[in-house]
């Protein structure tokens, strides 16, 4: 158990240099009324406000 951390741990570091920025969360929003969630299933729904279909907005 204690040599699979050490191979874990090894393989993470000879790979940091390839990490470039950090993970962002998808978001998807209501274009009529500007409300914004986390994406959390397939489906992207309507918004619980105006009823207006909610669309992926994009990252800034």
């Amino acid at each position: 158990m204690f040599e699979s951390i050490v191979q874990a741990s090894e393989a993470h570091r000879e790979s940091a240099h390839r990490m470039v920025g950090s993970l962002r969360m998808a978001l998807k929003g209501c274009p009529e009324c500007g409300t914004s969630q986390m994406i959390a299933s397939p489906s992207l729904g309507v918004c619980d406000d105006c009823g207006s279909s909610l669309v992926v907005l994009p990252h800034e």
